[in-house]
């Protein structure tokens, strides 16, 4: 993406005009466009909100969701498709947990794991093996 795609772009993404962008690189006027964002919504009036609108935004911002900020997160999906064709690795948002790789055990481990979860025999209890369900 060259210079004047990614004004162009942020324009049509947020609304900033592509005129008030005067940056060398697309990561100086990604950094503009946010900083006119964050200025406008810190000048623009409030409305009074509903009760139902105050709930709804708490519920989302518990879920971690800004549904009021959707010209930020075209920003930063911008910033992140222009990083990328930097040369740059994407981030992953997996937070730490390799919560998809496989189970490495062998299949007959995982079978033994999920029987005896399921029934009331245990090959590794007492001598008999058997346990009482509840």
């Amino acid at each position: 993406m060259n210079l004047e795609d990614v004004k162009n772009e942020i324009e049509q993404r947020t609304g900033v005009p592509a005129s008030l962008l005067s940056g060398e690189t697309p990561e100086e006027n990604i950094a503009q466009a946010k900083a006119l964002l964050a200025y406008k919504r810190e000048h623009e009036p409030q409305q009074p909100k509903s009760p139902r609108e105050q709930f709804s935004e708490w519920f989302d911002s518990q879920r971690g969701i800004d549904p009021q900020d959707t010209a930020a997160a075209e920003l930063a999906d911008l910033e992140e498709a222009v990083r990328t064709e930097a040369g740059g690795y994407p981030y992953m948002q997996d937070g730490g947990e390799a919560s998809n790789m496989p189970d490495p055990r062998p299949a007959s481990e995982q079978f033994a794991e999920w029987f005896n979860k399921k029934t009331a025999f245990d090959p590794f209890k007492d001598a008999d093996g058997w346990r009482r369900m509840l």
